[in-house]
């Protein structure tokens, strides 16, 4: 063979060289182009496992995972040993929420390679979404085993120990994640809780303030360095802290609630019960510091209108997804309680206050947002009355607590009267209740 029917031998056909760049323009970040370029590969040889494969992705990754599921699922009839596919299979019905069937998915590409890390790593986050934290730590174990540079995979290692109560091992795994990926902020974040719920405060500064230096404007290790110092704590958590936090645990916040027993809306739509009565939907109620709406189904029974209040958009995204309130505001509670006028029969605010230090002047924003004879309901976390108590404490684990003593001056003061007081569990954290108030306060008539 001449030097020049070689070259021309090893030149790519033109479906494959179609396909390169529909590939090329994929990995680019060009969604829409490669989308056009695998259809036009497809229309050409419509039986193309790698086309419908990539074609899947695309679509997954352009929000249609029911399109994705279809053309992936294509792919692996026309070639079902496609270990990639099948892979990508598993990622789009594990982010579809289908974990059983991820779980198979998985368990098959495993099957043909035990050596597959990415696929051993979201094995476990699956087993992990299933509560089978057992399982899902033998899998991250394995991962890392196999890949000791795989950062991520120590960081899903350290989360499932975490959870599973095995917190020294899970300090091991963060500290691998942060030695292997300097800027990994969220093995920082955890590295630093996990030492509080040790009560190893210093340790936790200390890796704060390693987060700073790779995130210098970070508003949530700021007030978490304060927090630790616990000096000159100021008088409620900045806005921008409250919104970070709440926009970056605003997809898993109902999860890890149910893990931590939280009882706060219970108690609320309890003593709501206990003050109001039998629900009538004739009251107009505000959920302040809505989050997701876990509140919700308590308050609608009583709102002929209901209306939510919070700083963070990415919660207020899920509340609205629940389909039940009137209205939705991306707000600072208190100072959207100071521009409301006094149109609110019924004001409920549950594990919002936490992230305040100072009540006096979010109290007199509600007693004014109220009509008279209006019912505002609230929850904080309590700190024990002493003589030489401050009023409010601001704790490494980045919330506050409060006197009984001071909620109530805060409250007079504010011109409302106590109905109910009452010292409650507001859901446990390392195993241990943590302490609060559940209160029901009225503005005269």
């Amino acid at each position: 063979m001449s030097n020049r029917s070689a070259r021309r031998s090893a030149r790519p056909s033109p479906l494959n060289a179609a396909l390169h760049a529909a590939i090329c323009a994929h990995q680019a970040g060009d969604l829409a182009d490669a989308e056009r370029r695998y259809r036009a590969v497809l229309r050409a040889a419509p039986h193309n496992p790698d086309a419908l494969h990539y074609l899947g992705v695309a679509r997954h990754q352009q929000g249609d995972p029911a399109e994705a599921l279809r053309l992936i699922g294509c792919a692996l009839e026309l070639a079902p040993n496609y270990v990639d596919a099948r892979n990508n299979l598993g990622n789009v019905q594990k982010e579809s929420g289908l974990y059983g069937e991820a779980e198979r998915s998985y368990r098959a590409v495993l099957a043909e390679r035990p050596d597959f890390v990415m696929a051993l790593n979201n094995l476990g986050v699956v087993l992990k979404e299933q509560g089978r934290h057992a399982d899902a730590i033998a899998s991250y174990r394995r991962a890392v085993a196999l890949a000791p540079q795989f950062a991520q995979g120590w960081l899903n290692l350290g989360h499932a120990l975490k959870q599973s109560g095995e917190r020294a091992e899970a300090l091991s795994a963060y500290y691998e994640a942060v030695m292997l990926q300097t800027a990994n902020t969220e093995a920082y974040r955890n590295m630093g809780h996990t030492l509080v719920a040790f009560g190893q405060h210093d340790k936790a500064l200390k890796v704060y303030e390693l987060w700073r230096k790779v995130e210098p404007d970070n508003p949530a290790v700021e007030h978490l360095i304060a927090a630790c110092h616990g000096a000159a704590a100021p008088e409620r958590a900045s806005d921008s802290y409250v919104q970070h936090t709440f926009d970056h645990f605003a997809d898993s916040f109902d999860d890890v609630l149910d893990k931590l027993e939280y009882r706060a809306p219970l108690l609320c739509g309890e003593l709501l019960a206990d003050l109001l009565g039998r629900p009538e939907q004739r009251l107009d109620v505000l959920d302040a510091g809505c989050g997701t709406g876990l509140c919700a189904p308590w308050l609608k029974p009583y709102a002929r209108r209901l209306v939510g209040v919070d700083l963070s958009p990415g919660m207020l995204a899920k509340a609205a997804q629940r389909n039940v309130y009137d209205a939705l505001d991306a707000a600072e509670v208190t100072a959207w309680l100071a521009a409301a006028d006094a149109g609110y029969d019924l004001i409920v605010s549950a594990d919002t206050l936490c992230y305040f230090g100072a009540l006096e002047a979010v109290m007199a924003a509600a007693g004014g947002a109220l009509r008279p004879g209006g019912t505002l309901i609230f929850t904080v976390e309590a700190t024990a009355d002493s003589a030489a108590a401050p009023t409010f404490l601001l704790h490494p684990h980045g919330r506050y607590s409060h006197t009984e003593a001071y909620v109530r001056e805060a409250l007079a003061t504010a011109g409302l009267d106590v109905m109910r007081l009452r010292h409650v569990t507001l859901r446990t954290e390392v195993d241990l209740p943590v302490a609060g108030l559940l209160v029901g306060a009225r503005r005269p008539a």
